[in-house]
């Protein structure tokens, strides 16, 4: 009986300590880049980007809707195999309306299947650009 009790507590614990990946990733960051800099940066942005695009395997969780001199950005937790950081994805005028994360409390932690986005070329440089996303895991 004291054996199942010790599985059982031991598979509750294993659960626990997978649904706080994200918090324990960012405490420990072992990207210097990403560890470095602050989340909302250009080079923290190129940095995850690039990161993202060189691993065949990353989980996307939404954290916040936010704004940054007027402009409307979708803040997204991505998980890969090596790393994880806050993907800043701007949401561009024609779908501010129409958006999803309208209150973003409501969506905090939800996992987001198919999401996709574009690198456009600005005048400032580059940015990540919402474009869509196939389901919602609440």
């Amino acid at each position: 009986m004291s054996s199942r009790i010790t599985f059982v507590g031991m598979v509750v614990l294993l659960l626990l300590s997978s649904s706080c990946q994200e918090s324990g990733c960012y405490k420990s960051q072992r990207n210097q880049i990403l560890g470095k800099n602050e989340y909302n940066s250009k080079v923290y942005q190129e940095e995850l980007y690039r990161l993202i695009t060189e691993s065949s395997d990353v989980d996307y969780y939404f954290e916040m809707r936010e704004e940054i001199f007027g402009q409307s950005y979708l803040v997204i937790n991505a998980f890969g195999d090596a790393f994880c950081g806050k993907l800043c994805l701007m949401i561009p005028e024609e779908d501010r309306a129409s958006i999803t994360f309208k209150d973003s409390a409501e969506f905090q932690g939800a996992q987001l299947i198919g999401l996709r986005y574009n690198k456009h070329k600005t005048d400032y440089g580059s940015a990540l650009v919402y474009d869509s996303i196939e389901y919602i895991v609440d």
